[in-house]
């Protein structure tokens, strides 16, 4: 039976999911390092410590591992959005914004070289860009609830066209303050962008 033709399946049993972690940890320091186009299979497996077999037990291909590393991060970065937005109580319009903000950027989310190879295979792969869509809704309306609960003190009054808004600015200048050299430090960027984004949204 030819590796595409494996039915792939979800542990259960702890060395199962530490088996499925291990890949899904080498695949994402090899597509970081060599790209998604210059990885394979066998070296994820070998990356990882385990069989060709024991790979194909868990991911049809590279490309289904690459979409569940990219799917975790978002799960990640819902989480930390949840878990940065709750204290944000007590806090002046750019607080506010910022605790936002750095929710957004995710302090443990993508690499720089994984982020440059989702931004490549947004373009070229259609399976990446539904995925990458699908997240930024899925961010949009968290945002947006978000900026309901604040609606009296808002200067907007489209909710949904602002919070696109705010994550298409925090998508380039986060984007390009991870995988470009410049001098000016990540803090300074997303301060100057929460302040920003402050005098937009609030009277």
């Amino acid at each position: 039976m030819a590796p595409d033709q494996h039915k792939t399946r979800k542990p259960v049993q702890k060395r199962g999911i530490e088996t499925r972690g291990k890949i899904l940890d080498a695949a994402m320091r090899l597509f970081s390092k060599k790209g998604f186009h210059s990885t394979n299979t066998k070296e994820i497996a070998r990356e990882a410590g385990v069989a060709t077999g024991s790979f194909y037990a868990y991911f049809k291909d590279k490309k289904s591992v690459f979409l569940e590393i990219y799917k975790g991060i978002s799960h990640k970065q819902l989480k930390d959005m949840a878990g940065g937005m709750a204290g944000v109580e007590g806090q002046d319009d750019t607080g506010r914004v910022e605790a936002l903000l750095r929710a957004l950027a995710g302090e443990h989310g993508f690499s720089p070289n994984f982020q440059r190879e989702v931004s490549a295979m947004r373009y070229s792969d259609p399976d990446v860009e539904a995925l990458h869509n699908s997240i930024h809704e899925g961010l949009g309306q968290e945002v947006a609830l978000m900026l309901e609960k604040q609606k009296e003190r808002l200067r907007v009054k489209d909710l949904d066209a602002a919070a696109f808004v705010i994550l298409c600015a925090c998508e380039e200048v986060i984007h390009t303050s991870r995988t470009i050299s410049h001098r000016i430090d990540r803090d300074r960027v997303i301060s100057n962008l929460a302040d920003m984004i402050a005098r937009f949204l609030y009277k």
